[in-house]
């Protein structure tokens, strides 16, 4: 499906007759808010966990997951694009998005739900009546997702006969998301890992003049595979979600 999604956009591209490739070079850059949706993160425990007197041994193989929600972030892109006279462009372009954890919630090991439980039982010390539940622990999420990314994209402006131009598009690219998760203070993980990424975005520009326009724009981002990073605290890895929505704001410069 990857290959054939960016052999259609490449197709796209390409396919234009040479005559009606004339047009111009520009530069973009944009900012604006990060808005990530939680992530449902799933992974399993990678080495046997030894029982202790008050709690049972956690074979490699066990399920492991848990919810993780954000707080809004911000973004930073940059574009290098030919607008073509068709109303077609293309650009390469580069992203940064960046947001907090707000909480976590759910653990789960082996299908069962622990936020109830002594919080001894991830560090196998002795439970004690002065202990915080797991749930206590992880509720204090603290923490941050940064995603960087490239990006090939087409878009079409539509030609209103005025400065106002509606748009929309799409591009195929590859994202890093490096992912912190300290919850209460306490390492879990502190990783990254790298994925195919596709977005979609509609916005309209404004031209200022023959050689400058804003824009606003609105983007939908996804990676195609979760975030696969090591934890810290257990022998376990754990598939973390990249999924989020840019609000963003910008010039272009015809170049």
């Amino acid at each position: 499906m990857k290959k054939a999604l960016v052999a259609s956009v490449g197709a796209v591209a390409f396919a234009m007759p040479a005559t009606a490739m004339a047009g111009e070079t520009y530069v973009g850059l944009s900012a604006g808010v990060a808005l990530p949706a939680d992530s449902q993160n799933q992974g399993e425990i990678t080495g046997d966990i030894p029982a202790t007197p008050d709690f049972g041994a956690i074979p490699a193989g066990t399920d492991l997951g848990w919810q993780t929600d954000f707080d809004n972030g911000f973004a930073i892109n940059g574009q290098l694009g030919y607008a073509l006279d068709i109303g077609f462009r293309v650009e390469l372009e580069g992203s940064y998005s960046e947001y907090d954890v707000d909480s976590h919630s759910g653990l789960t090991v082996g299908g069962g739900d622990i936020d109830g439980v002594d919080v001894a039982v991830l560090t196998r010390g002795a439970p004690a009546a002065g202990n915080p539940t797991v749930g206590a622990v992880i509720a204090d999420g603290q923490g941050k997702v940064t995603n960087f990314g490239i990006f090939a994209n087409i878009a079409y402006d539509v030609d209103t006969g005025t400065a106002f131009k509606p748009f929309v598009g799409t591009g195929l690219g590859y994202q890093w998301v490096d992912i912190e998760f300290i919850p209460s203070g306490v390492p879990v993980a502190n990783d990254d890992d790298g994925s195919f990424a596709y977005q979609v975005f509609a916005g309209a520009s404004y031209e200022l003049s023959e050689t400058a326009e804003i824009f606003g724009q609105l983007t939908y981002r996804a990676t195609t595979e979760d975030a696969e990073v090591p934890l810290t605290l257990l022998p376990a890895t754990l598939g973390v979600e990249s999924e989020q929505t840019l609000l963003s704001a910008g010039f272009r410069f015809r170049i």
